[in-house]
């Protein structure tokens, strides 16, 4: 009876081992879990701490564009404005809002993007453990498109708020999309080119919120159906 009882603590032990590596290593491994613990801390402290908390992060961090936050997504990030090297390689594709190499980045604007700019295009990583913009997926439901989408971007001039027009996925070698690292249009015409794509290239697509004229902050993560596939989501600025 006790080798039996013995055995039984074996295993439960062994499995408790077993659960731990999985957990581990969908998270991405330590450096992967490291990072999400980084990142729930400072959203922890970002939400207790709310008013004021965006200027002090921009004391500390000189390149803080913003704080992101999606709505029913985990999605709740400092978004970064790029550290671009000469040879055209994004900084915060892999290292963290703290500046340490970091496997899972951070959600980052093109260095040469003003947030008043026509077109504001944020990127992150689509990581396997949930992180950065893997929630984006979320917006192919049709249900979830249509409950949730209003997204936030505090930054120190003020609070920004738009709300979720268009989901997309394309090739960034195809015609489909063409407008990749447009900050303006020159005129009308060129922005109802840039909504005609997105109407006709969208999963799921509200063209009543694409009336011209407005201010769209684009989402950008990678998704895998296409060869260079990546994932947009289009939001309207509402105020």
């Amino acid at each position: 009876m006790k080798n039996i009882k013995l055995l039984a603590a074996v295993e439960g032990i062994l499995f408790g081992v077993a659960l731990f590596f999985l957990a581990l290593d969908r998270n991405g491994g330590p450096e992967g879990w490291r990072s999400r613990r980084l990142y729930y801390e400072q959203s922890q402290e970002y939400h207790r701490y709310e008013d004021g908390t965006i200027e002090s992060m921009a004391k500390e961090h000189g390149d803080l564009v913003g704080y992101l936050t999606v709505d029913g997504t985990s999605i709740d990030y400092p978004v970064m404005r790029d550290k671009t090297d000469s040879e055209g390689n994004f900084f915060y594709l892999t290292h963290n809002y703290l500046g340490e190499e970091d496997p899972s980045g951070c959600p980052f604007i093109r260095r040469s993007v003003r947030l008043d700019d026509d077109i504001v295009e944020v990127f992150a990583h689509n990581n396997s453990n949930g992180t950065m913009f893997a929630d984006l997926v979320n917006f192919e439901n049709e249900e979830f498109f249509t409950e949730y989408g209003q997204v936030i971007l505090d930054t120190v001039e003020g609070r920004r708020v738009y709300e979720v027009a268009a989901v997309l996925d394309v090739d960034v070698s195809g015609d489909d999309y063409t407008f990749w690292g447009w900050h303006n249009f020159p005129d009308s015409e060129t922005e109802g080119q840039f909504i005609s794509q997105v109407v006709s290239s969208a999963r799921i697509v509200s063209p009543e919120m694409l009336n011209g004229g407005d201010q769209y902050l684009l989402l950008v993560t990678c998704e895998y159906s296409h060869a260079n596939g990546r994932r947009i989501v289009v939001a309207v600025r509402t105020a």
